[in-house]
């Protein structure tokens, strides 16, 4: 399990090996340390540093530690997530203005803008096939959940809600799991894809 803690009154991302309750810290830089996603093999991180000034995606080799600097933008680049084949990452980035979503290869090259409907695309998570992408999306001051089809780039709502957050995808990529509110309370939603 990889996690970011303040323990120690700012942000550091450990790995806690579940088996043997073992914890190592992975990263503890000055600025931010966010946001870790395992890669489909284990073997990677992608991660949020600031350690270069501006919040940048990174690729950190869990062996070796050594990190491979993906994104370099003056603006946020933030929430990565892995492709299903392990070659690309889907992140949110304001570079454009507004947050939307890009893909950047794993080893690294140019960034390209995925999202292109709505004023607001965030928080992505990606199918099991890897066919769709969920996302936080808002336009006119509502948040919901929306589902893009990779290949035709096809947007659709799946909730209507006016503030939905941090979808993930179920392990049979039938149903996305989601935060919302009910009555002033935090309360999880599932929705069924069809």
């Amino acid at each position: 399990l990889a996690y970011v803690s303040f323990e120690n009154k700012r942000p550091e991302i450990f790995i806690q090996h579940l088996p043997t309750a073992r914890r190592s810290k992975v990263t503890g830089f000055k600025g931010i340390n966010g946001a870790p996603n395992w890669s489909p093999d284990g073997k990677k991180l992608a991660l949020v540093l600031s350690k270069d000034k501006s919040a940048d995606i990174y690729v950190m080799n869990i062996a070796t530690k050594k990190l491979l600097h993906l994104t370099r933008h003056r603006g946020i680049d933030t929430e990565p997530v892995w492709s299903t084949d392990g070659n690309s990452i889907v992140f949110t980035s304001d570079r454009s203005g507004r947050p939307q979503l890009y893909r950047v290869a794993a080893t690294g090259g140019q960034p390209k803008r995925i999202t292109f409907e709505g004023r607001y695309n965030s928080a992505a998570d990606i199918s099991p096939d890897g066919k769709n992408i969920v996302m936080v999306y808002g336009e006119g001051g509502r948040y919901q959940i929306a589902l893009m089809n990779q290949e035709n780039r096809e947007l659709s709502l799946l909730t209507s809600n006016n503030l939905d957050e941090s979808p993930s995808f179920s392990p049979n990529g039938r149903m996305v799991l989601y935060a919302s509110t009910e009555n002033n309370t935090g309360v999880l939603y599932m929705v069924s894809l069809d």
